[in-house]
């Protein structure tokens, strides 16, 4: 498989943008150069090409037979280059959507002049080259027939600057206003519910409480649980509002049958201990000492 070029005659590229990248560049190969790589790009030696930041790489096949890597290398914008650049792009919403379309308008390119910056190479200081091929310094036919193959992808696809030099189209389009505001993460509230006071007896949730904006572990909203953590049925009352009432235990001794600790400590220590939580169950106060 290979590369087949549309332009099967006369010069490259019919888009302004394009036509003045093919200009730029021409002045870097030279004529006898620019002559073998768009003969090269036009019998379809040129097997790909892969455009990402600052360079264009493909593979050419040499009239031999052999398969040579060659590289051209247009510098990305610097910050304040992509700054200017970014300012006069989203002074025109329209433009995403032309340069997708295959248009690059030139009003644009004339704004950006005022700021001394060009989407297309300003001349040969930002361009360089290189090539798996033994003609150096260069620049070999390898390099002209990607050349012309980028030509062509440009005239297409005015997008393929873009990745040239650094950008995205997402980066056209300007920020909503308050974005950044918006974006910004508030600051997590405490979701560890206050512990009552001895006596308080308060179970009403504080407002922060009631509202659930407390942000928990893994991005969920935290609210205070009012069992603190154990299973319970959902009817059951945790306690009275006073705090007096005491929870009834699991086990209660005063109902347990005195024979079964008689079998283990005899009947005269069995019946007083059944006497001793007998006795605790039917008053609030705690038991005397045995005397």
């Amino acid at each position: 498989m290979s590369i087949q070029l549309r332009s099967r005659r006369g010069p490259i590229g019919v888009g302004w943008h394009a036509v003045a990248l093919r200009r730029a560049i021409e002045s870097l190969l030279g004529g006898s150069r620019a002559s073998g790589g768009r003969a090269d790009a036009r019998a379809g030696r040129v097997a790909w090409i892969d455009v990402t930041r600052g360079a264009a790489r493909g593979a050419v096949q040499d009239s031999d037979g052999e398969l040579y890597r060659p590289q051209l290398d247009l510098t990305p914008y610097s910050a304040p280059d992509r700054e200017a650049f970014l300012a006069v792009a989203r002074a025109h919403p329209e433009l995403p959507a032309r340069m997708a379309a295959g248009e690059y308008p030139q009003l644009v390119e004339k704004e950006l002049s005022a700021h001394e910056v060009s989407l297309l190479p300003r001349g040969p200081s930002e361009l360089s080259h290189d090539c798996s091929c033994l003609d150096w310094p260069g620049p070999c036919r390898h390099v002209a027939a990607l050349v012309y193959v980028l030509v062509e992808a440009v005239d297409e696809k005015p997008l393929t600057l873009l990745t040239l030099r650094g950008l995205r189209i997402e980066d056209l389009v300007a920020p909503a206003a308050g974005t950044s505001a918006r974006s910004a993460p508030a600051a997590p509230q405490d979701a560890t519910p206050t512990a009552p006071s001895p006596g308080a007896g308060d179970n009403t949730p504080s407002p922060d409480d009631a509202t659930g904006d407390s942000i928990g572990t893994g991005g969920s909203v935290g609210t205070a649980d009012s069992t603190d953590g154990r299973d319970g049925d959902a009817g059951e009352d945790s306690g009275s509002v006073d705090g007096s009432a005491r929870p009834s235990p699991g086990f209660d001794p005063s109902r347990a049958d005195p024979s079964l600790l008689a079998a283990v400590l005899g009947e005269h220590a069995a019946a007083l201990i059944a006497a001793f939580y007998q006795q605790g169950s039917q008053d609030d106060e705690p038991p005397h000492p045995l005397r």
